[in-house]
């Protein structure tokens, strides 16, 4: 996938800590007649957008949509919502087989370059360091993640322990209280790209936030960690 430089408000220095950002917005199933914590959200997007953090710029994407097994005829609100459809959603594979695959696509990023003996196209040698991922709060790794674990018997995913949650990050660099998705990206003169609470839209704006904050001079790393105990008795 072809770089793609992100937007910018201007430089500063770049944080060494990490090598790369993973940048994750899941969209899961919703229906406006059932609130309150006992809805049985389940995955059904899984958008990821790759950061190299030494030039803040985009330098690969991950996406694939879910077919729940509980519920997997989505409500006309869910596709109104999110815009996914149920013909995406009647070719897909269950949450277990798409995080599956997200792994090994990282982990093949995680190799070496030329370790598979083959000549390497030009900007394939983007290989991942110091990998942090990037949420736009916590619901996603500590409600949609966690309940996913708990409904295909799944351990808690290692790599997402601990987590970046940017909107903190954002109120905490730019001195406000309170934001949303956009918010961020209107105080930052960001377009918003794509659909509105399509996952991967919402990734890629996340992305962008991202990127022009690491321009702008600010330290994204962990701030949020998971608790195994609170996720498996809740």
């Amino acid at each position: 996938l072809q770089s793609m430089v992100c937007q910018s408000t201007g430089s500063s220095g770049i944080n060494a800590e990490y090598g790369h950002y993973a940048v994750i917005d899941f969209e899961a199933t919703c229906d406006e007649n059932v609130v309150g914590t006992d809805y049985m959200h389940e995955i059904i997007e899984v958008p990821l957008v790759l950061i190299e953090v030494a030039t803040a710029r985009i330098v690969d994407i991950f996406h694939e949509y879910v077919k729940p097994k509980m519920c997997p005829q989505l409500s006309l609100f869910c596709k109104k919502l999110t815009g996914v459809n149920q013909t995406m959603i009647n070719q897909s594979r269950d949450f277990p087989s798409v995080w599956g695959d997200l792994g090994r696509w990282l982990d093949e990023k995680r190799a070496s370059p030329g370790e598979e003996g083959e000549d390497q196209e030009e900007g394939a040698d983007e290989r991942i360091t110091n990998l942090c991922f990037i949420t736009d709060g916590p619901w996603d790794f500590k409600k949609f993640l966690a309940k996913e674990c708990r409904y295909n018997n799944m351990d808690f995913p290692q790599m997402c322990m601990q987590f970046c949650n940017v909107r903190r990050k954002f109120c905490n660099f730019y001195g406000v209280k309170r934001v949303n998705l956009d918010l961020m990206l209107k105080t930052l003169g960001l377009q918003a790209e794509g659909t509105p609470h399509s996952g991967i839209s919402d990734t890629r704006n996340i992305a962008n936030i991202v990127c022009t904050m690491v321009r702008d001079g600010a330290v994204l790393d962990n701030n949020e960690v998971i608790d195994i105990e609170s996720i498996y008795t809740a």
